[in-house]
């Protein structure tokens, strides 16, 4: 089975630098011209299921490439959302050094492994991830798609999904990240086939406007 992943679009606070986290931020104007670029991308694309996360920008991401397919609706889940950040969600870099310069200095040296006061987690992220996975799992399992299933969720819910996908050690650095209105696609049976067959491609955003 393959799994489309698309990173949400751009929001204003994307541009701004900051760490949004599972706070509500809608997607900018040019966010909203990088989702339709991605809905026509994908609109002669069909899939056997549609899953998004239930955060205003993945929602806003998922309509408009819903808008645009004979296919089935996004079924949206909280399991989807992105990392909590904690005290520093909707902070920028700035601002974090700011207001926690000790703090700042970790997340430099670690952004990923550093412990953040409020924040979620990685055993709470990586939970939600394997919940999310068991669910495929057996979904693949009962119903055999020949078509694949389309994800629209977050940066590092997506990062913690590839790692997991792909068997990574979490505990190593996080060499890679998803651009907005990016596309990634993952293939295997969930068992011991999984390899990676695109990733973080932005193509359809260069396209022309017709």
């Amino acid at each position: 089975m393959e799994i489309w992943l698309v990173r949400h679009a751009v929001t204003e606070a994307n541009l701004e630098g900051r760490l949004q986290g599972q706070l509500e931020y809608p997607l900018s104007k040019e966010g909203r011209k990088q989702a339709f670029a991605l809905a026509r991308r994908l609109k002669k694309q069909p899939f056997c299921a549609f899953f998004s996360s239930d955060l205003q920008r993945t929602k806003e991401t998922s309509y408009l490439i819903s808008s645009l397919q004979k296919g089935p609706h996004p079924l949206y889940s909280s399991l989807l959302r992105e990392y909590c950040f904690g005290k520093i969600q909707g902070l920028t870099k700035k601002e974090i050094r700011a207001r926690d310069p000790r703090l700042a200095a970790c997340l430099q040296h670690d952004f990923y492994h550093t412990e953040i006061p409020g924040a979620e987690g990685l055993p709470g992220l990586f939970r939600r991830v394997r919940v999310f996975y068991h669910f495929l799992s057996r979904f693949a399992e009962k119903n055999s798609p020949s078509r694949p299933v389309l994800v629209v969720s977050h940066g590092r819910f997506l990062q913690a999904f590839v790692i997991h996908f792909l068997k990574y050690d979490l505990r190593e650095p996080w060499p890679f990240s998803f651009s907005p209105a990016s596309l990634t696609i993952l293939e295997g049976n969930f068992k011991n086939k999984r390899r990676l067959k695109l990733f973080n491609d932005t193509c359809h955003l260069k396209w022309p406007v017709r």
